[in-house]
């Protein structure tokens, strides 16, 4: 007796003849749905795949720049220089101030706290201060009225307005003993005796 050969699958038949035995209109819809699989399967592997992909650099910069900016008064430090350009006649004086930070910065006014003085910054714009570069910063001082001056300047501070990428801010700093010394140096020499009017 001869020894049968069989794949096991009996008669049934195979996944090609039931394939072809399908309609038309069933076969494309079954392809259409395996495509749409394939299509969702290949997006949900590139979006989990890469959890930490970011936005392009420059949108990402735009996006983040102010928040990862600190503010203006916490990465910049401004101090005072000398004290300069004494013209009694006409009652005026140049400050020189030095101004470093850690982000760029605007210096966009410089004041202080005597009625008798004005203050702006010469030329009267603002300083552009790079992060690593120590920057000058002038400012042009007038005397308005002698009589409304003290005679000597004790704790003298600066108001001092920053804008950086992350906001506007003022900030008010003492100088320190030098400035105070230099201040009550020329007051005295623009205000003299004959000159507290």
């Amino acid at each position: 007796m001869a020894d049968v050969l069989s794949g096991g699958g009996g008669d049934r038949p195979r996944l090609v003849e039931r394939w072809h035995s399908l309609t038309r209109r069933v076969r494309y819809l079954v392809a259409g749905l395996a495509l749409g699989c394939v299509t969702v399967g290949a997006a949900a592997y590139v979006v989990l795949a890469e959890p930490g992909r970011e936005a392009p650099p420059a949108e990402a910069a735009r996006r983040d720049a102010p928040h990862k900016v600190p503010y203006p008064v916490h990465s910049t430090r401004i101090t005072f220089v000398r004290v300069f350009d004494i013209d009694a006649q006409r009652r005026s004086f140049r400050i020189e101030l030095r101004a470093v930070t850690k982000h760029l910065v605007l210096v966009r006014r410089v004041t202080q706290q005597y009625e008798a003085l004005t203050m702006e910054l010469s030329p009267p714009q603002a300083v552009t201060v790079r992060p690593g570069q120590a920057r000058r910063v002038r400012v042009t001082a007038r005397v308005t009225s002698c009589r409304d001056l003290p005679v000597r300047a004790r704790l003298p501070f600066l108001d001092v307005t920053l804008r950086n990428a992350r906001a506007s801010q003022d900030l008010s700093f003492i100088p320190g003993d030098r400035y105070a010394r230099a201040l009550t140096r020329v007051f005295r020499t623009v205000c003299g005796p004959a000159s507290r009017s």
